[in-house]
């Protein structure tokens, strides 16, 4: 009887040994379609640093041209260089793309090979379990305590520690295929996330290619192709600039004082809201600005379509609408605590000065096309966005919500 015992103890060894034999849930995944996605990511990584060593070499020709005389000529070759530039970049962000999803099928097999590893090894353990305790067999308890003579218990206490010890390895590899696949899920997941950052990213740096593209046509076509031409532009622009810090801050106090005593002014009057949403092709003071020899980017350009409606970024009183040789058609509006906003290349101004204005009113629609009615130095349809502290341009992402 207890002969009969060891021997059904001996039907689950062929669980243990197939166990063994396929290396419990640690798979190997180098097969051929895995192997062939790990060479096309280090084909793409490749390319990802072959870019990059191109861009490092043009960044330091234009870092190079940043201390030299601004002229006409060395603007063009700065836009050109600059023009290269955005395109590699596109190129090492469309890779970088590229290689990501490699790198999530690469995440996605392994999520499938984990899954059917800890369902597989579910089923092994449940036909172990099923035979250890079947009740023609009395359970591992009645074969050991059953056994006849010292070798049938003793060889019922090696199987039983074989039996253990396999229970135990397939009990430890289904939990550490489990923590395996909860990581290839958060890998999964900060993929995912990655992909949506690059993909805004790629979009930026396509607007910002098309802004350099046209950088140049804008910079001919307001200098009339010549230095002296450049020269004279190069005045005019200084001049506006200076007029508007002058007379924005002349203005400032007189107005703040009809806002104090105007009783539709809310609380948090002084609170700058975005005038639209767009993607930001330009910062503030933007090191890759086309123009920087020309005047240092005082805003941010929002990317957006001809004819979007343009809000106020705060309550307040128009200072006044112009049409400039930089802004084009442009209003500025000033606010309580020293504060100030500007738009500009607008296709068209739907306010006057001395008019209030809520928070979200519309007053304008955004232009920005080169060529177009308004658009003044301006290389794409936009809206440029500036904040100004007691007359002084300041960092417009200081005060947006985020």
């Amino acid at each position: 009887m207890a002969s009969k015992r060891v021997k059904s103890l001996l039907t689950i060894l062929p669980l243990l040994v197939a166990v063994l034999l396929v290396g419990g849930l640690q798979v190997a995944r180098a097969d051929d379609a895995t192997q062939a996605l790990q060479d096309q990511i280090a084909q793409k990584k490749a390319t990802i640093s072959d870019v990059n060593s191109k861009l490092a070499a043009l960044q330091k020709k234009i870092k190079d041209a940043g201390s030299t005389a601004a002229s006409l000529n060395n603007d063009v070759a700065l836009i050109e260089n600059e023009t290269a530039v955005a395109q590699l970049d596109i190129t090492s962000t469309q890779t970088e793309i590229e290689q990501q999803n490699l790198e999530m099928q690469v995440l996605e097999g392994d999520i499938a090979t984990h899954t059917a590893d800890i369902a597989r090894q579910h089923a092994m353990l449940s036909d172990m379990l099923f035979t250890l305790n079947s009740k023609e067999d009395h359970g591992m308890v009645s074969t050991f305590f059953g056994a006849g003579n010292f070798h049938e218990a003793f060889d019922g206490v090696v199987q039983l520690e074989d039996v253990n010890r396999g229970l135990k390895q397939t009990v430890d590899e289904t939990e550490a295929a489990q923590a395996s696949l909860e990581s290839d899920r958060a890998d999964h997941e900060l993929k995912l996330t990655s992909l949506n950052d690059l993909a805004t990213e790629l979009a930026s740096k396509v607007e910002k290619l098309g802004q350099q593209q046209q950088a140049k046509e804008v910079l001919m076509a307001q200098t009339e192709d010549s230095q002296a031409g450049y020269t004279t532009l190069m005045s005019e622009l200084r001049q506006e600039q200076q007029s508007v810090a002058a007379q924005i801050s002349a203005l400032q106090s007189s107005i703040e004082d009809k806002l104090a005593k105007n009783d539709q002014v809310p609380a948090g009057s002084s609170d700058i809201t975005w005038p639209l949403r767009g993607i930001i092709t330009t910062l503030f003071h933007d090191p890759t600005y086309p123009f920087r020899h020309l005047f240092e980017h005082s805003g941010l350009d929002i990317a957006t379509p001809v004819g979007t409606s343009v809000g106020a970024a705060a309550p307040g009183y128009v200072a006044w609408t112009r049409t400039g040789s930089q802004y084009g058609n442009y209003i500025m509006i000033i606010h309580t605590n020293g504060l100030a906003t500007l738009y500009a290349h607008l296709m068209r101004m739907d306010v006057k000065a001395d008019q209030y204005v809520s928070r979200g009113e519309q007053i304008g629609l955004s232009g920005g096309k080169p060529g177009m009615q308004g658009a003044g130095m301006s290389t794409g349809p936009h809206l440029h966005f500036e904040v100004r502290k007691d007359g002084i341009p300041v960092d417009p992402l200081g005060f947006l919500p985020r």
